[in-house]
């Protein structure tokens, strides 16, 4: 492993490897913390390394001493699973495996997620550390492999080894264990140093090989997750199309940001190069609903989204989505069942109650739909929630309603010129908001599309 200020996770990560493993060896970058104590109480071989922005230089470094049949790789935000110690045995007799992928599971600290091109899964506790995450995100990589001298890392950062057993003509198999992953249950601020470090590391990456197509689609998906730059995404993505024009995972990422671009037919033209199945497949049908529901077709859309929910499970805000487009459809009983449940499970979602809050505009359901944005605004609420709700409720010439909302707003939003000026409109002539009818909410839903 390699290490820099880990203490505060590296005595778990290395208690869960008790009685596995006849030797550990730790590269250390430069730690100012009690990580090189730790690690020599558990009678680690400590190299001090200096970091020269390269993981699989240091990642080498700390291959180097290792004297040992098989490796294991662990940072020290993670732990082996319980049940590896039983399992990792019979998997070092297999002469035709140069070595295991493991899945890893990177804990989440909210419900609804995506890493890659995977979505989050409900957290099943199988870990008590990670008792506090509502989810994780599952990815795989070699983590156990042979020791052999032409087994080493490549890459200055994403580093692997599956190249080089590949090369050797070995098998890569599936592991029998897992390993926990906390490293995303960091504050903000931390992960926001990482971002910026990460984003360094793969542009020089891709300076150093202009030529790795997978360099290209980590870098444009970092610029646009991390940083908000479709543009620069794009031209990632372009650049490593040309290398590999038949790269599912640049084209799916691409049609992620022409979604977020409003480019609908491009997004579905993009996620059409993208044919595989399994877990990857609910962010892609995922991505196709929400292009076809933009486009107006509908009935596609659906169709779209139950196939995303096959692939991901219950999940609330693809339940709104489909009960949104059933309600578009004209099955409005359907859909707004689908999209009440999904509020109910999620009261801190707006985009959940902002879907339920139009069906009903939709549905003639003036009431309904006010009641939505009121019970929202108790969560999370702006300026503009208020002002909605008032203006439903002005519809229905609840004028002592209209001016308890606005009154809320005012309270929480004293500054706020817009409340300010429709709460003096209504004292001083309370038909002031009725001027917007039914058919112009029903418009004003629409529009907010």
């Amino acid at each position: 492993m390699i290490v820099k200020n880990g203490a505060d996770t590296l005595r778990p990560c290395l208690e869960s490897v008790r009685g596995i493993v006849s030797q550990i060896v730790v590269a250390d970058t430069g730690s100012s913390d009690q990580s090189v104590q730790i690690a020599q109480e558990f009678g680690a071989q400590v190299l001090s390394i200096p970091w020269k922005d390269h993981f699989a230089d240091a990642r080498n470094a700390a291959l180097a001493p290792m004297t040992t049949d098989w490796v294991l790789v662990l940072d020290a935000d993670e732990e082996a699973d319980r049940d590896a110690k039983h399992r990792i045995p019979a998997l070092l007799n297999a002469p035709e495996v140069g070595g295991y992928v493991v899945p890893i599971r990177n804990y989440m600290a909210s419900r609804f997620n995506r890493g890659w091109d995977r979505v989050g899964v409900p957290n099943d506790f199988r870990h008590a550390r990670a008792k506090d995450a509502p989810s994780y995100i599952a990815h795989e990589n070699c983590r156990l492999f042979r020791r052999h001298s032409e087994i080493y890392f490549v890459g200055r950062i994403h580093e692997l080894v599956e190249h080089q057993i590949r090369a050797l003509r070995l098998k890569l198999a599936p592991a029998n264990f897992i390993i926990h992953h906390f490293g995303q249950l960091v504050d903000n601020e931390a992960r926001t140093r990482k971002r910026v470090f990460y984003r360094d590391l793969l542009r020089q990456k891709t300076e150093e090989n202009p030529n790795d197509f997978a360099a290209w689609t980590q870098l444009g998906l970092h610029e646009f997750e991390c940083f908000n730059n479709p543009q620069e995404a794009l031209r990632c993505f372009d650049r490593a199309l040309a290398i590999e024009p038949d790269a599912p995972e640049a084209w799916l990422f691409r049609g992620m940001v022409f979604l977020n671009l409003g480019c609908f037919q491009d997004a579905l033209d993009a996620v059409a190069h993208d044919t595989r199945s399994g877990g990857t497949a609910a962010l892609r049908e995922d991505i196709r609903g929400d292009a076809l529901h933009s486009l107006g077709k509908f009935k596609e859309a659906r169709l779209a989204y139950r196939r995303a929910a096959k692939f991901m499970g219950h999940n609330p805000i693809l339940e709104s989505k489909l009960g949104y487009t059933e309600v578009k459809m004209g099955q409005k009983n359907t859909g707004l069942a689908k999209l009440r449940r999904a509020a109910r499970e999620v009261p801190d979602i707006y985009p959940v109650h902002d879907r339920l809050m139009k069906a009903c505009i939709m549905a003639d359901r003036l009431d309904e739909a006010a009641e939505t944005l009121e019970k929202y605004s108790a969560v999370d609420s702006t300026p503009k929630l208020f002002l909605r709700a008032a203006s439903l409720r002005a519809q229905l010439q609840q004028w002592e309603r209209t001016q308890a909302i606005l009154l809320r707003g005012l309270q929480k939003f004293p500054e706020s010129p817009e409340l300010q000026q429709a709460s003096a409109e209504l004292s001083s002539k309370r038909v002031a908001l009725s001027d917007v009818n039914v058919a112009q909410a029903k418009g004003m839903a629409a529009g907010a599309e």
